[in-house]
């Protein structure tokens, strides 16, 4: 009679495992288009681009600001590798920061692990700084306009919200 007792719990606890493994995998954002697809074959295939953010779509259609060339420093992102090591890096609103990124299997995942303390000068450049990093961090789909060179880049976040980036120059290979 004991067994029958041990054997659901042996059931229920792998079927909570395999639940909790299914929740723990979901990070990577899926590519999505052609030009993604064939550009999330491999981490390389990102390395050594610098991109801007330019547009920043809520869940409800409204844009949310963000800052551009003509009234503050932009927010950027770039991805560098070096050697099998690869990493992001940018500026986020009011600081910089840093953390690594993988491309394998379709997915992409980005994992910042530091960024600077330096005080907004507002508090809703803070708030800005502050969701642009955490988006980063929960991109459920990217897409590029092109495979070869592309020139604009979207992340579709879990929450519904859409960034949209451009291209800007090469960082030189490492």
């Amino acid at each position: 009679m004991l067994f029958l007792p041990l054997a659901r719990i042996a059931i229920l606890t792998f079927f909570m495992l395999a639940l909790v493994g299914c929740s723990y995998n979901t990070g990577g954002a899926q590519a999505h288009g052609a030009a993604a697809v064939n550009a999330a074959t491999t981490p390389d295939s990102l390395a050594q681009t610098s991109w801007e953010l330019v547009r920043w779509t809520r869940p409800d259609g409204t844009l949310r600001q963000v800052p551009q060339d003509n009234g503050g420093e932009p927010i950027r992102l770039s991805f560098i590798a070096q050697g099998r090591e690869y990493r992001v890096a940018g500026y986020a609103g009011c600081n910089e920061y840093r953390g690594t990124y993988m491309l394998t299997g379709g997915k992409l995942t980005i994992k910042v692990s530091a960024s600077g303390r330096i005080a907004c000068a507002s508090a809703q450049r803070q708030q800005l700084e502050a969701a642009y990093l955490q988006a980063l961090s929960r991109i459920a789909r990217f897409t590029l306009d092109s495979g070869g060179a592309p020139r604009h880049m979207t992340f579709n976040v879990q929450n519904g919200d859409v960034l949209e980036f451009t291209r800007r120059q090469d960082l030189p290979s490492a």
